[in-house]
C-alpha cells in the first residue's frame, strides 16, 4: 500500500490538491471527482489556482446520489460550489450525472455517452466506514461484478437510495487513483484493507497505481 500520512485533514487537502495540479502539469486531462466532506477543501484549493484555467481539462463525477441538482446531498452541486465557485473556465468541461433525466439507468447511459471510453488520468476516491468507494458497497455484489460498463445505476439498500456510479473496471482503468481518507472512524477498515480485506475499495485499487493520502487520525497502526 502506497500510504502517505499527514498530520491534519488540512495538510492532506493541500497535498492532494498539489498532487492533482502536478499531474495536470504533466498531462492529466481527464479527472473524476468523488463526493463527501474530505475532498471539498481539495476542490476549493484547485479552484483557486488560476494557473490551471488554461489547461483543457474534463472533470467528471465518480458517483452521485439520485437526487435533484439543488439537493444539498448532490455531489455535482458540491463540485460547482467548490471547484467552480468562480465559474467553469472556458477550457474546462464538467460532466455530472444528469439526475434531472428522471430515470437512473438513462442517466448512467447518458454519462457514458458524454464521458466516452477513454480511461481517466486521475480518479479521486474516498472510503466509507464500511469499506465502500464510489457507490460500490459491500451489499452490492452484483454492481461489483459489472465488467462491460463505464457507469451503472443501482439501488443501495444499506443507504436506502438509488445511486449512479463508475464501475470497478472504469476505476481500475485510470492511470492513477488517489484515495483520500480522514478521521479516526476510518482507521479500522483502512488497517483491514492494508492487511488484505476484500472490501470494495480494495477490489477497485489492488494491483493498480494507487496513492493513499491519509490523515494521522485514520492511519493504521504500524505492524510489530
Amino acid at each position: 500500500m502506497n500510504l502517505r500520512i499527514f498530520d491534519t485533514p488540512a495538510d492532506l487537502a493541500r497535498a492532494a490538491a498539489r498532487t492533482v495540479a502536478q499531474q495536470i502539469e504533466k498531462g492529466a486531462r481527464r479527472i473524476a471527482l468523488s463526493g463527501g466532506s474530505t475532498p471539498q477543501p481539495v476542490y476549493e484549493i484547485l479552484g483557486s489556482m488560476p494557473e490551471l484555467a488554461s489547461y483543457p481539462i474534463t472533470w467528471a463525477l465518480v458517483d452521485e446520489r439520485y437526487v435533484p441538482f439543488d439537493d444539498p446531498r448532490s455531489n455535482g452541486a458540491m463540485v460547482m460550489r467548490t471547484l467552480f465557485a468562480n465559474g467553469i473556465p472556458p477550457s474546462h468541461r464538467f460532466v455530472p450525472f444528469r439526475t434531472d433525466l428522471g430515470d437512473s439507468h438513462a442517466t448512467a447511459a447518458h454519462y457514458e455517452e458524454e464521458i466516452g471510453a477513454e480511461p481517466f488520468d486521475i480518479i479521486l476516491l474516498g472510503m466509507g466506514d464500511d469499506g465502500h468507494t464510489a457507490s460500490l458497497f459491500p451489499d452490492t455484489p452484483d454492481a461489483l461484478q459489472v465488467e462491460d460498463r463505464i457507469a451503472i445505476a443501482h439501488e443501495v439498500l444499506s443507504v436506502q437510495m438509488w445511486r449512479v456510479t463508475l464501475t470497478k473496471p472504469a476505476i481500475r482503468a485510470a492511470s492513477l487513483r488517489l484515495v483520500l481518507v480522514a478521521g479516526e472512524s476510518k482507521r479500522t477498515v483502512l488497517q483491514q484493507v492494508r492487511d488484505g480485506a476484500d472490501y470494495p475499495i480494495a477490489q477497485a485499487t489492488n494491483g493498480v497505481e494507487t496513492w493513499w493520502l491519509v490523515d494521522r487520525a485514520a492511519a493504521p497502526t504500524v505492524s510489530s
